[in-house]
């Protein structure tokens, strides 16, 4: 019998540029830059070879389009909506990484999270090399 799927929001497999500042007992990380492997309204999957330990909470800048916004069904301030300029915009958002893998890790959006347009600008840019 197949495993039954648990997850409550459609999962989506969008690499998106991801940043993420974490917190931990050891610490607050800078911004690290990652790509996620897939993302749902209720959280994502970022690879990265260097993981964040578990139960850290983190803040997480996506760089997204309106489209994608739509499709994830993210709730946008509608003064960040109104505001909106271009095709792209980092959007920011806060979470707890729930799980650790060899391949990345899970984060899991707080639960009343709401997400806002941090930069409006057309182009990403430059991924550095993790």
């Amino acid at each position: 019998m197949a495993e039954q799927e648990r997850r409550e929001q459609e999962r989506f497999s969008l690499h998106l540029q991801t940043k993420i500042m974490a917190e931990s007992r050891t610490g607050i990380t800078p911004f690290l830059e990652f790509v996620t492997a897939d993302i749902s309204a209720g959280g994502a999957f970022i690879e990265t070879s260097r993981p964040l330990p578990m139960a850290s909470r983190v803040r997480l800048e996506f760089f997204l389009s309106l489209d994608e916004l739509a499709m994830l069904r993210f709730i946008l301030a509608r003064e960040s909506l109104k505001a909106w300029q271009g095709e792209r915009a980092w959007v920011s958002a806060t979470g707890v990484v729930i799980r650790v893998e060899e391949k990345g890790i899970a984060v899991i959006f707080d639960q009343n999270y709401q997400l806002s347009a941090i930069h409006r600008v057309d182009t990403a840019p430059v991924i550095g090399a993790e």
